[in-house]
């Protein structure tokens, strides 16, 4: 029914998929009862607390991580391994802000390095701190590729700037994506026609002009992207392929190693630049990065919110010192004539500060290897637990980046034709199988985003064996 799949084996994860669709189980209704009851007498200050947010926030909720079924739950504390709601229920936090806490919730190393910092200096001035060169420095010690580093607020406005150098530098102008990638929230990177069950609406608000020149070739087909580039070779040229480093949606549909070889040689032959999104991958496949698990060479790293060791904003952009001499940097004579890029809050003494802490942490506890020891177990663990109740998931995991499914719902369009009038119901089945999956974790004191994004932190290493009995109680509601 599952078994502990190897994140690399696209074949047999796609396969996989196609058993779970067609086999899924769904939570028993006692069970969905028993969990919505729960919700509503135990979170009782939480709920209120959604209803009067609604009046002035649109859905109630900043941010998407947060929309909980069957409503967002008020975090009022986060420490180590552990987040509080307002009613004073304890969560083991699988979540991880989605994945920058890659140490822990309020690490004290990290803590006690920002309050010094806005105890004696305060966190912003406008002006330059010395840890901004700290941190480009340690980013080069571990990402060579990277020459030069520009600091900026999110990884959304990384990629942003990625495909702006990279459309300056080749003199190019198509942008080549994978399809269901996602590169944050800009105009020109949004448009995608795989996502969503209503892909027109990806669409809604962006003029048409905006994503022209953005185009979606399908996840590993290696022969599909030399064709895009084929296409477009005498039709302005390719500037950049860009692609989630280890696959669509932080993973949950990845690529293959041969695939990012491959695709390396693809942007040589084509003089495209290969921009690796690193916003998830980087730091947590290890100091290193996906390009150093790969072995390759991007033209383009982007950075995002992990960088910031969990304080924000925080992303940024790095490449050889040819490609990044072309941002703006400050004004003088020459800066009419640079690619423009700004931001107040980027690179403040802050987050700079926390980056650093962050990864001499990293360096000096050894924290991969033990991220990836205690991946691994709770894999194993897993499987063996959707065995016994016989529950058809996928399971797979990029060291601590986590994908446990139980739905298909992000093979459902391998499975169904385009068009076909069953993906509407098939759309809904799925994602009412997340979000219930999710509730119930929840309600038994364990906390991954309501898509399912799941991640482990430093100090969840300790906690394995309490989360697995969660997952227990969990997936023994299932028929």
């Amino acid at each position: 029914m599952a078994k502990y799949l190897d994140a690399y084996d696209y074949d047999s994860i796609r396969e996989q998929a196609g058993y779970v669709i067609k086999n899924r189980k769904k939570m028993k209704k006692s069970a969905v009862e028993k969990y919505m009851a729960h919700f509503n007498e135990k979170c009782a200050k939480s709920k209120a607390a959604t209803v009067e947010a609604k009046q002035f926030i649109p859905g109630g909720i900043q941010h998407n991580l947060a929309n909980n079924h069957p409503f967002a739950l008020s975090i009022t504390k986060a420490e180590g391994p552990w987040l509080y709601d307002v009613d004073g229920n304890r969560y083991i936090d699988f979540l991880c802000a989605g994945g920058p806490t890659i140490l822990g919730n309020n690490f004290p190393a990290v803590r006690d390095a920002v309050l010094d910092l806005i105890t004696k200096d305060g966190p912003v001035t406008g002006l330059y701190s010395d840890y901004e060169l700290q941190f480009a420095k340690l980013l080069n010690k571990y990402y060579p590729t990277v020459e030069k580093f520009r600091m900026l607020g999110s990884g959304s406005e990384a990629n942003v700037i990625a495909i702006r150098l990279a459309r300056a530098f080749t003199g190019n102008k198509h942008i080549i994506r994978f399809a269901g990638g996602y590169h944050g929230w800009s105009d020109q990177l949004i448009y995608n026609y795989s996502e969503g069950a209503d892909p027109e609406g990806m669409k809604l608000g962006i003029p048409t002009a905006c994503y022209k020149n953005t185009h979606v070739v399908p996840i590993n087909d290696i022969d599909a992207l030399e064709a895009a580039m084929e296409k477009y070779k005498n039709e302005g040229g390719v500037a950049a392929f860009i692609m989630e480093a280890v696959g669509q949606d932080s993973g949950s549909v990845p690529t293959t190693r041969e695939y990012h070889l491959e695709a390396e040689k693809l942007c040589r032959k084509y003089g495209a630049l290969l921009i690796y999104d690193e916003v998830v991958t980087a730091l947590r496949l290890g100091l290193n990065g996906a390009q150093g698990f790969f072995g390759t060479k991007p033209d383009i790293t982007v950075f995002g919110k992990i960088i910031g060791g969990g304080y924000a904003p925080a992303g940024g952009v790095g490449s050889r010192a040819e490609i990044m001499d072309m941002l703006a940097a400050g004004i003088d004579a020459s800066y009419y004539s640079k690619v423009k890029v700004g931001g107040t809050l980027s690179a403040n003494p802050l987050v700079a500060l926390a980056g650093v802490t962050t990864v001499k942490q990293l360096e000096q506890l050894n924290v991969h290897e033990k991220l990836d020891a205690a991946a691994t177990k709770f894999m194993q663990g897993l499987a063996s637990i959707t065995d016994k109740y016989d529950v058809p998931a996928v399971l797979f995991n990029h060291q601590s980046i986590l994908h446990v499914d139980i739905s298909g719902f992000s093979f459902l369009g391998d499975f169904i034709p385009a068009g076909d009038p069953a993906m509407e119901k098939e759309t809904i089945a799925a994602f009412m199988n997340i979000i219930e999956f999710a509730m119930g974790l929840a309600a038994e004191g364990l906390i991954v985003a309501n898509g399912g994004k799941t991640y482990l932190c430093y100090d969840t290493t300790e906690l394995i064996d309490d989360a697995l009995h969660i997952y227990d109680k969990v997936l023994s509601n299932y028929e």
